[in-house]
């Protein structure tokens, strides 16, 4: 009976134990990401919640001059919905290997190599090992390419629900590996990748609160310059952070020259994906 009741008290020292570690794990991650929910971090990539079914939806009004990306309009219309299921590599192809390019460096390479504060090192087929990475949404710096993804800041799944789906696949692609501007895809740490996985404002914003800001201004500028729709829901929820956070909203207004410039990249590179050799996201 001594020997049971020893055992007992071991597994419940064992369990108190194990309470007291998880406990610790979850007070370690930024507020940021407790506030935003750790949805998937052990499952793999985060999946958002939001199922897309609105009778009205919001979008970013079109501009001649200076763009001010909190115009936001709504448009009393069903919120279209694909008839077809997200596929990632079937409607965004993949990485891409640029034909204009003298670099062997597939997109991704050359959005590390774009993001690195060092020459970057490569391996002998070409694949980017090290570097000098800040990410912004941890604020920690990173110098193997492993801890390293590439995150389409409005990510591929999210673009499809939202209008993408509408676009053919030449134009997808082109999306997936639009390098028109310095924010479209960044360099951030693979665990935080996952972390944010499809979602949007709505349900993820990165851990850097520095960062929040400039955040919400680029993905609503990708969401201008790509015409893709908003939910009440993701816009509401923007507005909502942009005053908790405090943002200058003099910041929110794009100048007419850095939108013709992205517009004409977009214009003039519409053929990227033509014939291109792919390698997997």
């Amino acid at each position: 009976m001594q020997t049971k009741k020893r055992d007992h008290m071991k597994f419940n020292n064992y369990n108190v134990l194990f309470i007291v570690l998880v406990s610790l794990q979850l007070l370690s991650l930024p507020a940021r990401a407790l506030q935003v929910g750790v949805v998937g971090i052990a499952a793999g990539t985060a999946t958002s919640t939001e199922d897309f079914n609105y009778d009205h939806y919001n979008q970013i009004k079109l501009q001649k001059s200076d763009v001010n990306l909190l115009l936001i309009q709504t448009v009393q219309s069903q919120f279209p919905l694909p008839a077809e299921k997200y596929d990632r590599k079937k409607h965004f192809a993949g990485w891409i290997h640029f034909a204009d390019s003298n670099s062997c460096l597939d997109t991704r390479g050359l959005v590390l190599q774009r993001d690195s504060a060092s020459n970057i090192t490569t391996s002998p087929n070409c694949v980017v090992i090290g570097g000098d990475w800040h990410d912004p949404y941890t604020d920690n710096t990173f110098t193997s390419s492993k801890d390293i993804q590439i995150d389409h800041v409005v990510p591929l799944k999210h673009a499809y629900m939202t209008g993408a789906f509408e676009w053919d696949r030449k134009k997808r692609c082109q999306y997936a590996n639009n390098l028109s501007n310095n924010f479209h895809l960044l360099s951030v740490n693979g665990t935080e990748n996952m972390r944010k996985g499809d979602r949007s404002p709505l349900e993820y914003v990165p851990p850097n609160q520095k960062f929040t800001c400039e955040y919400l201004k680029v993905w609503l500028e990708i969401k201008y310059l790509w015409n893709l729709r908003m939910t009440p829901r993701e816009s509401d929820k923007i507005h909502e952070l942009i005053q908790t956070e405090h943002c200058d909203t003099k910041d929110f207004v794009i100048p007419e020259r850095e939108i013709a410039s992205q517009v004409k990249y977009i214009k003039d590179h519409e053929n990227i994906c033509v014939g291109a050799a792919l390698t997997s996201f």
